[in-house]
């Protein structure tokens, strides 16, 4: 633990950060906006993406108030984004567009949803 005694209050732990980066990737992907990391296509499971964020919204949660202010605004603006584009996907429903669309949000205060018919 020597590690996060030596981080300045702007820096990230690169350990979280790789956390981060990683559960988000695999959202991005299963969100149908990157390729897949191994076939490099696109491929699009939405009960899979709500599962990254859901682990990434956990993780906001449970260190709320242990994070340094960088970090803070990484996994906010992180989760934020996905369940942006989350809620685009599901609204898209069957309709496919040539390419993938990115929404930036403003800020979320839900976490996204599955809507079945």
């Amino acid at each position: 633990m020597a590690d996060e005694e030596q981080l300045q209050p702007g820096e990230v732990d690169l350990r979280l950060l790789t956390l981060i980066m990683s559960l988000a990737t695999a959202a991005w992907s299963q969100l149908g906006k990157i390729p897949h990391p191994t076939t490099n296509k696109i491929e699009k499971d939405l009960e899979q993406a709500k599962m990254s964020i859901d682990f990434l919204r956990m993780l906001l949660e449970k260190t709320k108030g242990n994070l340094r202010p960088k970090e803070d605004e990484l996994l906010t603006n992180t989760v934020s984004d996905l369940e942006m584009n989350f809620a685009d996907e599901v609204n898209k429903g069957e309709n496919t567009q040539k390419g993938p669309e990115i929404i930036v949000p403003s800020g979320s205060a839900k976490g996204p949803e599955i809507i079945k018919p």
